[in-house]
């Protein structure tokens, strides 16, 4: 509840200054804030002794992004890190594919010679699908070797499955921006000398200006995220178009960038969808795009050593101590405590709260328009406009509290058939304290449904009664039981099944029929480790 009241004071907030025309940092300085960000959060005053001690130590787990970027845009010492990683990897079984070929990567860029590297090329392209093949070509494209494969037959195979659109996807039969972004990555370092590449490259920008939203941003596999528009911009930055100026890319006046900016937080984070809370995948994604559009270059083409320029945000002036989001959180979302009982514990009402908030907002800024002597009157009508908007948005809708959502029970009053659902996450089994050791989640459960109902229907009926921490978007599901995708690497997340089959459309599309036996589960390989 208190993220959707949040996310509506923010928006708020956001409109009410636009009428004084508050504009965004540039482009380039993105990864200053996000430096600024990492310094404060870890406690340390410059990037060196982020890289020595944060950076270090979860070398394997939430680095290797960060260190692939930094490698190209400051003159740091790796030794610490490549030390931890390689450690790391040899103590460690990593099954993933593609994680394997991010690894490589990582100690590609602080000049390691592993062998860890030459055992990846031989027995990770291709395992894993369309990313696999990209993540191989990013590791050819920087003179790794493999027995099995060349770039040519790489480049040629991620050729043979563009589909029609001109976009690529994991699965389906329709393209993904997030994924022919990165596809897009890879191959251009071929785009000026191999025709069949331009041709396809070319097909696959155009997609991307075509599945460009309005607000300037996209939706990827069902939902609008930060992740998809720092891919794009890094996309376009290898092939060196400016994606902030580039006429292909300015919808309705909003650009790539502007979009960005919508999901970046107060403390220089970015959240995955707006209203959520920092998430590190997001924040680091954004950090690669604005490196690389920096540099307008391609960032898995590594550089290092050479001469570059210091990063600007290795300061410690302004370093201040960040004091908002501190509830406590479980993975990237934050942890929603139920009551034992809900029926002992009273809701406070938030509106008069939230509705306070909103008219002192609007004092605010009518007060800053008359010292600012923008006094014309247009200026306090639109204050008045969007504040009455936002108090009736307020007044007319209801959020229930986690004690008034969660354990009630949903009364079917012309039920036509029962289906079973069950919830499971054996891929992760264990390995957090809040995950169950038997992977079970929800046993296998029976529900009675009515005419037209869907899979999501039924999985939020399944969540509320049994008090199943749930994150949905619309009909995509993003987190259970604080499980959330991304958080086992970059191809983990909630896929659901059907009678034993996977499905091939969103949760809020597959109707359900008498008999049906539904299986939520989650993977570290887009499917691949569920077979």
């Amino acid at each position: 509840m208190k993220s959707k009241i949040l996310a509506i004071i923010s928006c708020i907030i956001t409109a009410l200054l636009l009428v004084i025309n508050i504009s965004a940092e540039e482009p380039s300085a993105i990864y200053d804030s996000i430096i600024s960000f990492k310094l404060n959060e870890c406690g340390t005053e410059t990037v060196q002794e982020w890289i020595d001690t944060e950076l270090s130590e979860n070398a394997g787990k939430t680095s290797e992004w960060y260190v692939i970027a930094l490698s190209q845009i400051g003159n740091y010492n790796f030794s610490e890190y490549k030390t931890a990683l390689e450690n790391y990897l040899e103590n460690n079984t990593v099954r993933s594919a593609t994680s394997r070929q991010k690894y490589a990567l990582a100690l590609l860029a602080v000049g390691s010679s592993s062998d860890y590297i030459t055992e990846t090329m031989e027995n990770s392209i291709g395992e894993q699908g369309i990313m696999s093949y990209v993540y191989g070509l990013h590791l050819l494209n920087n003179g790794c070797t493999s027995s099995a494969y060349t770039p040519e037959s790489v480049v040629e195979q991620i050729l043979s499955m563009q589909f029609s659109d001109g976009g690529w996807a994991v699965m389906g039969e329709y393209g993904d921006p997030d994924v022919t972004a990165m596809t897009i990555q890879a191959l251009a370092p071929y785009y000026s000398t191999d025709e069949k590449v331009k041709n396809a490259v070319d097909g696959a920008v155009q997609f991307l200006s075509d599945k460009q939203l309005e607000n300037g941003g996209y939706k990827s596999m069902g939902k609008e995220t930060s992740e998809t528009i720092s891919q794009a911009i890094t996309a376009l930055s290898a092939l060196e178009i400016d994606a902030e100026t580039d006429s292909r890319f300015a919808k309705n006046g909003n650009t790539l960038f502007s979009a960005l900016e919508n999901f970046r937080l107060d403390n220089g984070s970015f959240c995955h969808e707006i209203g959520s809370d920092g998430n590190h995948t997001a924040t680091v994604q954004a950090f690669i795009a604005s490196v690389a559009y920096d540099k307008m270059k391609n960032i898995y083409i590594l550089e290092n050593g050479g001469s570059q320029k210091e990063i600007s945000a290795e300061i410690t002036e302004n370093k201040t101590e960040i004091t908002g989001n501190t509830a406590e959180t479980l993975g990237n979302e934050t942890e929603m405590t139920v009551a034992s009982d809900p029926q002992k514990t009273k809701s406070i009402s938030y509106k008069p709260v939230v509705c306070i908030i909103i008219v002192g907002a609007a004092i605010l800024t009518c007060a800053v328009l008359w010292i600012a002597k923008k006094r014309n009157k247009k200026n306090f009508i639109i204050v008045a406009v969007v504040s009455v908007a936002a108090l009736l948005v307020v007044l007319f809708t209801e959020f229930s509290s986690a004690e008034d959502y969660y354990g009630t029970a949903s009364e079917k009053q012309n039920p036509i058939g029962t289906v079973t659902l069950e919830i499971r996450c054996d891929t992760v089994a264990g390995r957090k304290d809040y995950i169950p050791e038997n992977g079970i989640i929800l046993a296998e459960t029976e529900f009675v449904f009515e005419k037209d109902e869907t899979v999501y229907d039924i999985l939020v009926e399944a969540c509320r009664e049994n008090n199943i921490q749930t994150e949905f978007s619309g009909g995509y599901i993003s987190g259970m039981n604080y499980i959330y995708e991304f958080d086992f690497g970059d191809l983990s997340g909630w896929l659901y099944y059907v009678n034993g089959k996977e499905a091939s459309v969103g949760c809020d599309s597959y109707t359900l029929s008498d008999g049906d036996e539904i299986k939520w589960l989650y993977t570290c390989e887009m499917g691949n480790d569920l077979k």
